[in-house]
């Protein structure tokens, strides 16, 4: 069993991440000690941590992360989810591109 500190810096997440994911039922701790509600996890659990921070990398979000680690979502609909996160984040490149090319540096002055 590892504390959930071992578990962050083995998973390169931080503490308050991990609790988050145990609070909304994403990544819960094989152990809670009941008298101090310490965590403890299993080293086979850093596959599934891994699998979210590699989603997570990849731009879905929490909800959509846990639709796939549940298995309620088919490859094909993974496939859609990162082809729409795609269009998301080329429509956004395009429009701080455009925003970017109104920016005018202010002029240089020599003294």
């Amino acid at each position: 069993m590892l504390s959930i500190g071992d578990f962050a810096r083995a998973g390169r997440v931080s503490v308050r991440m991990l609790r988050h994911y145990d609070a909304i039922g994403l990544l819960t701790p094989a152990r809670v000690d009941v008298s101090t509600g310490y965590r403890s996890y299993t080293a086979g659990q850093l596959a599934l941590l891994n699998r979210i921070v590699a989603l997570k990398e990849l731009g879905l979000t929490l909800a959509q992360v846990q639709q796939v680690v549940e298995s309620a979502v088919t490859v094909d609909e993974i496939r859609g989810m990162l082809t729409l996160r795609r269009a998301e984040l080329e429509t956004r490149i395009q429009e701080d591109t455009a925003r970017l090319a109104h920016v005018q540096p202010p002029p240089h002055h020599r003294k």
